[in-house]
């Protein structure tokens, strides 16, 4: 990135010094070639009737004298000369070109480097909100209608503040993790949207539908267990998606998803709902 800022600065300078000789130059080359053309066309062999009976007596005296092999010789000279002035006219207009083109490429460099400079400025400022460390099943026994519940924690690892926009979550039992809905509006991320750069709230839960049966599992290594009762090919997922913003960026996406393995939840491998955006 120095680099290309180095090599544009250094262009930009470069026509800076070149830019104020273009325009003189192709104007005296301008200036020369219509003046030539001008006396050549008044004065030259080439000189109308009308203009030689114009011309002083000792002018038309020598002009009568002149013979056909000096008239072509003159008339080479004035073709060649007009070829010098007409080249050094070409040669200006592709100068000219070739410092337009410099100067097209330095702007679209610059264009670039700012592009690639704020897209950096927006991954490093940007907040980077994550949702881990699921534990569950835990009981709920201390109240009238004891429920299962999974918790989890979400902590925002980037350098600005995150205002959470929507939060969906869901537990779920099937082939694939079920459709996300809304939790309770006093849930602490609906309730306090506003997270600050390392700030992790912890203990988050939600509860296991009532739908979804719940048993235990012991064994002679394991104490009593709440486990999710499954059939065939039916498995246990807990999905948790948050959509935020941050004070430069928006429309990013955090998407969580876990899946009941043996006896706890781990990480289930699936790009469409374990995601960061």
């Amino acid at each position: 990135m120095l680099l290309r800022e180095h090599q544009s600065k250094s262009l930009r300078v470069e026509l800076m010094h070149l830019r104020p000789l273009i325009w003189p130059l192709f104007t005296l080359v301008m200036g020369i070639a219509l003046g030539g053309s001008l006396f050549w066309g008044v004065f030259g062999p080439v000189a109308t009737d009308k203009n030689f009976g114009r011309l002083a007596p000792s002018v038309q005296e020598a002009q009568l004298h002149r013979t056909k092999e000096e008239n072509d010789e003159a008339l080479v000279r004035y073709t060649l000369w007009l070829a010098v002035l007409t080249g050094g006219l070409v040669l200006v207009s592709a100068g000219q070109g070739f410092f337009l083109l410099r100067a097209d490429k330095t702007a679209r460099m610059t264009a670039e480097a700012s592009q690639a400079q704020t897209h950096n400025f927006s991954k490093l400022e940007r907040p980077y909100l994550y949702i881990s460390n699921p534990k569950g099943l835990e009981l709920e026994a201390h109240t009238p209608d004891p429920y299962h519940y999974v918790t989890y924690q979400v902590a925002n690892y980037g350098k600005t503040p995150a205002t959470i926009k929507e939060f969906f979550a869901a537990i779920s039992v099937g082939k694939v993790p079920g459709d996300l809905g809304v939790p309770q509006r006093w849930h602490p991320l609906r309730h306090l949207p506003i997270m600050i750069p390392n700030e992790t709230r912890s203990d988050l839960w939600l509860a296991v539908p009532e739908s979804i049966a719940i048993g235990e599992f012991a064994d002679e290594d394991t104490p009593p267990m709440p486990v999710p009762e499954l059939a065939g090919d039916e498995e246990f997922y807990v999905h948790i998606l948050i959509k935020y913003r941050g004070p430069f960026t928006s429309d990013h996406e955090t998407s969580g998803c876990w899946r009941w393995e043996g006896t706890s939840l781990v990480s289930f491998d699936d790009d469409r709902f374990t995601y960061m955006r």
